[in-house]
Formats: structure tokens, C-alpha cells, sequence
């Protein structure tokens, strides 16, 4: 391969490095865009429901225009300019396979998967941000949460050898096809896997993508994610490419829901931060590779916002004093999670805000897993918290499906398809604002 490396990020070390000078990425995820998440952007059910229930209730003609509009103006020009404002170096930028893939035709690429990601990919080159190519969705599910498109709360992924292989190919397509661009930073091979068990098969995987992609592309950095939602990297083993780095996410409240509680002594939630990032930090040693922080954050609140920063400023500081490279989750959404926003009386916030009267994520949780111990209590016995947790997935799949028939589709038909076809721009830098306090302390770390 001739492949110029000028401008190409590289593994050296421990480091990333772009024409022999160390790197240090800041940056952002751009969630819920090729990958719809329901709480973020305000509407019940997974990817594909969401996106069958517009056709079904406008059509498929017009629902592929919806999308497609929706796809190319969720982010533009001025949006790269906010980010640039900021100093923000990279965007990870997550996708679902169906992009690609035509499930009952899986050997024919599509071609509007191209034509997305290079519409930010351009903007990314232009703006000199690099770009992090995120495959969030697989087949069947490499998790079984609803953010990986799974009707099934299984993941079954990780159950069929024929799921993975079409996804193997699928990375490989994509390296011959960005093999030349420099301001690709990275392939970040599968978002958060979860519930895996046979680390024969974890670890095959990652071989067999790693060689398939390396027929095309030798250089472009590839990005491993662990276990249970890539925080578990007990079962991978070493891998031997000079450019593979490691992704970890940080998520502490997970496990802590306390600490994003005022009641709570910010020393107290920095010691149980620190002790969390340590035990994630800490895969650097074991493969004496650079480590990602590709996803924090958390869902902001207008009457928390300012000590909700001093949680995003703990998490930061961690990534920092460790020498670890992070990206916010998530840049932009209907007013959750990210930094940009619909304003308020936009269209797309009218509609959703009238949905949240009725649904939201947490809700959908807590009825899933009272609903397991229900049954369990009712028809056998009670069951333990962990038998609960994978049971409850499958049941909001469920819940999901009939939110979609109930909810979702009634109140689009409630709107005319004129009124629909206006929604996307909502999310036109002109209708959005953003939390200024949030600017404020990334620049803090950016230097801008």
C-alpha cells in the first residue's frame, strides 16, 4: 500500500499521534443521528420501530424523505463552526448497520450509508475535527438494550457466526472505501457489547475484523471495546496490530445512582469516581496500548445545570490527570443529553415534550422489571436482581413495541404529513440553543 500517513492518527506507545506529535482527542459523540435512541430523541421505541411506524402512517415514500431530510440537517456548517468555537478535536460518530445492509439481501451494500457519513465526514475534514466511525447497531444485537436497534432484548449477535461474518465483511467494505482519508481517525468496531459469554468467540471476532479490515487499510487506528457494555476486558486477549487502542465508557452513576445527588459530598463522589476510572483506566497496563474514554455524560436538567457541571467537571478532571482521551455523549438532542438542543416551542420539542407527558426511559425500566417480577412472583417464584436484569430487557422490547402502537403512531397521525415533513428543522442550528455552561467548561480543558 502506498497510503500517504501525513495527517493519519497512529498508535506510538501508549499515545495517538498525528505526524509525530502526540494527540490528545476532545471531542463529542453524534448520538441518536444514523442511530435513533429513543429518550434522546424524545420518541418510544427502538430505531427501526420508530422508523416503521412513520411509514405506516405516512407512507414508505414519505417516510424515506423524512429520514433522509432528517439525516442531512441534523448537523451543518454552523454546528462544525460551534464545535470549532469550542475547541473540539474529533466526533465519534455512531451508525446502525441497516445503513449498509439489507437484512434479507445482506451480500449487496447500499449505497446511502456512504453518502451520510460523508456528509459529516466532509464537514469533519473541512473543520479539521476528526472522525470516529462508531458502528452502534449489528445484527441481532451485540447488547440487549434498545440503543442497538434488538427487537428481542437478547443478544444474539454473539449466538450466530453468520451475524458475525456479514459484519466483518461490512467493516471491511468500509476500510477499502475510507482507507485514504486522513481525517478518519478510527474504526470503533462495535459499540458496547454486553452479556457476552464465550470469550472464544469475543476473541475470534475481533481477529477475524481486525485481518479483514487490514486487507484494505493498514493504517487507520482500530478501537476494541470490552464486555458488559465495554467496561469488562477480562475475556479479550492481546492483541498483535500496531494500531489497535482500547475503548472504555464511564458511566459511574450506573452503579452509584447517589452520586448525582447535591445531598452528596463532592469529595465522597470523587473518591467513588476515582476508584471507578481506576479499575477502567487500568487496561493501558495490561495492553501497554492508548485508551479512549468514548462516552460520558448524563442527562442535563435547566434547575440542576450547575451542579450537574461540577459532575461533568469530576469525570473531565479524571480523564485528564490519567492522560485520557474522552468524547462527550452527546452533542446534540431533544433537550437529554446534549449540549445542543432544540429550542422550546420548536416543532420537534412540542411533539415530544406532549410524548414525555405519557413515557419516558426511566418509567419504561422500572415497568419492565416490576413487570419480570410479576410474572415470576405469580406463576413461580421470586427471583434475585441478577436473574432480573437480562429478563427485564426482553420485557421492554415488549413495552416498546406496544408504546409504538399506542403512542407513537397515533399521535404522528394526529399531525399532517405537512407539519411532519417541517420537524427536521427543529434541529437547524437557528431553532437550537445550547448549555452555555457546558462551553464554558470544555473550553476550560481545550484552551481555546
Amino acid at each position: 500500500m502506498t497510503t500517504n500517513l501525513n495527517n493519519f492518527v497512529q498508535v506510538r506507545g501508549e499515545d495517538f499521534v498525528v505526524n509525530g506529535e502526540k494527540i490528545f482527542f476532545r471531542g463529542f459523540g453524534l448520538g441518536s443521528w444514523m442511530n435513533l435512541e429513543h429518550f434522546m430523541i424524545g420518541l418510544p421505541g427502538t430505531d427501526t420501530m420508530i422508523k416503521k411506524a412513520f411509514g405506516e402512517v405516512y407512507g414508505e415514500e414519505r417516510a424515506a424523505k423524512f429520514f433522509d431530510r432528517f439525516l442531512l440537517e441534523f448537523v451543518d456548517e454552523k454546528d462544525f463552526e460551534f464545535l470549532k468555537s469550542i475547541g473540539v478535536n474529533h466526533l465519534r460518530i455512531p451508525f446502525n448497520y441497516k445503513y449498509f445492509i439489507d437484512d434479507q439481501n445482506p451480500g449487496v451494500y447500499k449505497k446511502e450509508g456512504f453518502a451520510y457519513l460523508d456528509h459529516i465526514v466532509n464537514l469533519c475534514e473541512k473543520y479539521e475535527i476528526y472522525a470516529i466511525l462508531d458502528l452502534h447497531s449489528v445484527p441481532g444485537g451485540q447488547n440487549p438494550d434498545w440503543h442497538c436497534d434488538t427487537n428481542s432484548g437478547l443478544p444474539l449477535f454473539w449466538e450466530y457466526a453468520a451475524l458475525r461474518d456479514t459484519v466483518i465483511k461490512l467493516w471491511g467494505h468500509i476500510a477499502q472505501y475510507y482507507k485514504e482519508q486522513p481525517w478518519i481517525a478510527a474504526y470503533d468496531i462495535v459499540n458496547e457489547p454486553s452479556q457476552v459469554t464465550n470469550a472464544k468467540v469475543f476473541n475470534e471476532f475481533y481477529e477475524k475484523i481486525i485481518a479483514e479490515i487490514r486487507q484494505y487499510d493498514e493504517h487507520h487506528i482500530i478501537f476494541i471495546e470490552g464486555n458488559k457494555f465495554t467496561t469488562d476486558f477480562t475475556m479479550i486477549d492481546p492483541i498483535d496490530d500496531p494500531q489497535v487502542a482500547y475503548e472504555f465508557h464511564f458511566y459511574p452513576f450506573v452503579d452509584e445512582p447517589a452520586v448525582l445527588t447535591p445531598e452528596m459530598d463532592r469529595a465522597r463522589r470523587k473518591e467513588i469516581f476515582a476508584e471507578a476510572f481506576g479499575k477502567l483506566v487500568s487496561i493501558r497496563e495490561k495492553y501497554k496500548r492508548p485508551v479512549w474514554c468514548g462516552e460520558l455524560g448524563l442527562v442535563f436538567e435547566q434547575e440542576q445545570i450547575n451542579f450537574q457541571m461540577t459532575i461533568i467537571e469530576d469525570m473531565l478532571d479524571l480523564c485528564e490527570e490519567h492522560d485520557v482521551s474522552w468524547a462527550l455523549w452527546t452533542y446534540k438532542d431533544a433537550a437529554t443529553m446534549g449540549i445542543v438542543y432544540p429550542k422550546a416551542g420548536t416543532p420537534w420539542r412540542q411533539l415530544t415534550d406532549e410524548i414525555k407527558q405519557v413515557w419516558n426511559q426511566h418509567k419504561e425500566q422500572e415497568k419492565g422489571e416490576a413487570l419480570v417480577d410479576y410474572m415470576a412472583a405469580t406463576y413461580f417464584k421470586p427471583i434475585t436482581a441478577e436473574e432480573r436484569y437480562p429478563l427485564q430487557f426482553r420485557m421492554r422490547t415488549i413495552m416498546q413495541a406496544i408504546c409504538v402502537e399506542q403512542m407513537l403512531k397515533p399521535y404522528l397521525a394526529k399531525r399532517s404529513w405537512e407539519e411532519i415533513a417541517e420537524l427536521p428543522a427543529s434541529f437547524h442550528w437557528e431553532n437550537c440553543e445550547h448549555w452555555s455552561e457546558l462551553a464554558t467548561l470544555i473550553k476550560q480543558y481545550t484552551k481555546v
